[in-house]
């Protein structure tokens, strides 16, 4: 259960201010194998502790409908592993709407179509990364805003991205890769169904690129070779239904200079259980794009360019032993047409001729939440 702790804020003459401040979390540790999938990939093996976030938010009511939130969290994976920040924002609810500023990991409406009911280091939206069909969860600095019109949530946001989107130094703050987005989004449930979308355009006013970008592996900061490209777009629709003795979900990505992505899900519910079902994928990159093309969308949250088409089939089992403690079994295969890479490194002509490097994944967990 969620522990809650009421913290006395300050007291004036004009009365008292309260704030209410909790934290949850979650640890999961398991036995598991997922794919090499490449030198400087993430590959576990054996137990591992891959799972463990804590999260603290302060609210305070200010009446009127006005509240204040500050959210912060860190990750916690057990010993021998540094303890990183993750999601930190500070919102303000209004009686128009939410507004919220902050630093996120995004991960995005298509990994939202997912189960819930598989789990997977290198399959789940927590720690993805490039070699699965769908984008990379992203680290970004955002201002957005929701409401409601009618039955309908609207949001708008601008954004930039994290010095990591371009595998630049760590350390480094601020818009400093130049690659910025705006987005709208809404979603419109009707009964059962709900129906969603949203629409980014991307833009990258300085890229850093070299030669060996045009692959979409690398990018390297030279100040010569920076160059502007905007323009991206990219468009996102989904819908899922609740039919009570299952759960449906798909999702379908079009984006300028990348390959279509797809995905489906289904969740049946069954006592204590929940078994999962989830199907995602990605066509094969047909655009040739010019080198400042594919620096840029390498910035664009690391995505790739000239791949083959893959995907992959996930099936997972997860048993509540009470409202906070499961125990999670899951196994993904994972497809790569031929070759993994179309063009081979720093080509945009000459066919790749590296092998698939994905082939199956599986997981027990336990895991405890508070």
């Amino acid at each position: 259960m969620k522990k809650t702790l009421i913290a006395l804020a300050a007291v004036a003459a004009t009365g008292a201010s309260f704030a209410q401040v909790t934290m949850t979390g979650n640890l999961g540790f398991s036995w598991q194998q997922s794919p090499v999938v490449h030198a400087s990939g993430q590959h576990v093996q054996g137990f591992a502790m891959n799972d463990g976030e804590i999260y603290i938010s302060a609210t305070e009511d200010m009446g009127n409908g006005w509240k204040a939130t500050a959210r912060g969290g860190f990750t916690m994976r057990g010993r021998g592993n540094g303890i990183a920040d993750r999601d930190g924002t500070i919102s303000l609810t209004t009686p128009l709407g939410v507004a919220t500023v902050g630093a996120l990991r995004a991960c995005g409406s298509m990994m939202a179509q997912l189960s819930g009911a598989v789990t997977g280091t290198v399959y789940s939206s927590n720690e993805s990364n490039n070699f699965v069909p769908l984008d990379k969860c992203s680290m970004i600095n955002v201002a957005m805003f929701s409401t409601k019109l009618a039955a309908a949530t609207v949001s708008v946001s601008y954004g930039e991205f994290e010095a990591g989107a371009t595998a630049l130094n760590s350390n480094e703050r601020g818009n400093s890769t130049g690659v910025t987005f705006t987005a709208l989004g809404a979603e419109y449930p009707m009964g059962p169904v709900v129906i969603g979308g949203d629409w980014t355009s991307f833009g990258a006013v300085t890229v850093y690129t070299t030669a060996t970008a045009a692959t979409g592996t690398t990018a390297a900061a030279i100040g010569s070779a920076l160059v502007p490209v905007n323009g991206v777009n990219r468009y996102r629709m989904y819908a899922k239904y609740d039919a009570g003795v299952a759960k449906f979900a798909a999702g379908y990505q079009i984006k300028d200079m990348a390959a279509d992505q797809y995905v489906a899900s289904v969740a049946i519910p069954y006592g204590n259980f929940t078994f999962g079902l989830d199907y995602m994928g990605r066509g094969e990159q047909t655009y040739v794009p010019t080198a400042a093309q594919a620096g840029a969308a390498f910035a664009l949250s690391a995505t790739r360019l000239g791949d083959k088409a893959s995907n992959a089939l996930g099936l997972g089992a997860t048993y509540n032993l009470s409202k906070t403690t499961n125990v999670n079994a899951s196994y993904i295969t994972y497809t790569d047409a031929g070759a993994n890479s179309k063009f081979a490194a720093g080509s945009l002509s000459t066919a790749g001729t590296t092998a698939a490097l994905l082939d199956t994944e599986y997981r027990i967990r336990l895991t405890k939440s508070f």
